[in-house]
């Protein structure tokens, strides 16, 4: 069984290397590595990198493409009969692939666990996993759909499973991932998901880990989509209402944590979204004013106690 796996590669020549070095250090050698770049301007910095890689294979897009569709030209051109995904920016734990082929079926679809670090402490987190192997199956794409409980580039799957459903959607420019596990379950392929730290997620200033209002607005479109399939089937999602909640509720307290005027415009943008759900936009309009209200009664009963401590 051949294991191929495709690392997408935009601005990010500064930590392709270790990317690289993360895949070609695990316990069960791949078989293959194709790094894609998709028409990034930092072209000549990755191909120096790449330099150093004679056995990687190496693909440039003629244009830009995202990183869905980027990661589908890697599948595409993959020869392996199993693929894993790794972002430029990230890496993988020694043991990734191993233990994720030990739960591997054809028919099915394996995530791990993601441990996040940043740029400044490097990978010293990561540990040799010795204990049983714990995992769970994820079948349900209705618990999926509100918790979002598996992680995006830690997938292995079947390149003919991966491509049977249509890969990734290349006109979602973030939360593809998220889409493509709806997807797939909405397919009845069930999920082993190990309940292991096994990618590491890198936290940096440029990729998509920190900006936080393109992904609530992507994460609202693939939750519309989601709910659009159902009413398809003739078999509407139970809950729908509280579902568009609970993300409408996870967007508001980004938009709260992030005081950002963009995030503002793009708070705008995806309550545009609600037009078939007027009720949920009253009730998001209802908690930022709840919030305004508090704020001004927080205000107004400063005002007494500051011009005591003044006249004091």
């Amino acid at each position: 069984m051949r294991v191929s796996v495709v690392i997408p590669c935009y601005k990010d020549a500064g930590t392709l290397a270790r990317a690289l070095d993360s895949v070609l250090g695990q316990s069960r050698p791949v078989d293959e590595i194709i790094v894609v770049n998709d028409a990034s301007p930092e072209s000549r910095e990755i191909e120096a990198v790449m330099g150093s890689y004679p056995q990687v294979r190496y693909i440039i897009n003629s244009q830009n493409m995202g990183l869905a569709g980027t990661r589908n030209v890697g599948v595409e051109r993959a020869t392996g009969d199993v693929i894993s995904f790794l972002d430029a920016d990230d890496e993988l734990h020694p043991q990734k692939i191993q233990l994720q082929l030990d739960l591997y079926r054809s028919d099915c679809a394996v995530a791990c666990s993601v441990a996040r670090i940043a740029d400044e402490r490097g990978t010293d987190r990561v540990v040799s996993y010795k204990r049983v192997l714990k995992y769970s199956m994820v079948t349900d794409s209705s618990k999926q759909v509100r918790h979002n409980t598996l992680t995006g580039a830690s997938l292995l799957i079947s390149r003919e499973l991966f491509l049977s459903h249509g890969g990734y959607d290349a006109e979602l420019r973030s939360c593809e991932d998220f889409d493509f596990w709806l997807r797939l379950l909405d397919a009845g392929v069930s999920v082993f998901n190990i309940d292991m730290p096994l990618y590491l997620y890198r936290i940096n200033a440029v990729g998509l880990s920190r900006n936080f209002f393109n992904i609530s607005y992507w994460e609202l479109m693939v939750v519309r989509k989601y709910l659009a399939r159902c009413r398809q089937r003739g078999a509407p999602m139970k809950g729908e209402g509280i579902t568009l909640f609970i993300w409408l509720f996870k967007h508001f307290v980004r938009y709260e944590q992030c005081r950002d005027a963009r995030i503002l415009v793009a708070n705008i943008q995806n309550m545009a979204l609600l037009d078939s759900s007027p009720f949920l936009k009253q009730l998001l309009i209802m908690l930022r004013l709840t919030r305004l209200t508090w704020l001004v009664a927080r205000i107004r009963s400063a005002q007494p106690e500051c011009r005591a401590a003044k006249n004091g």
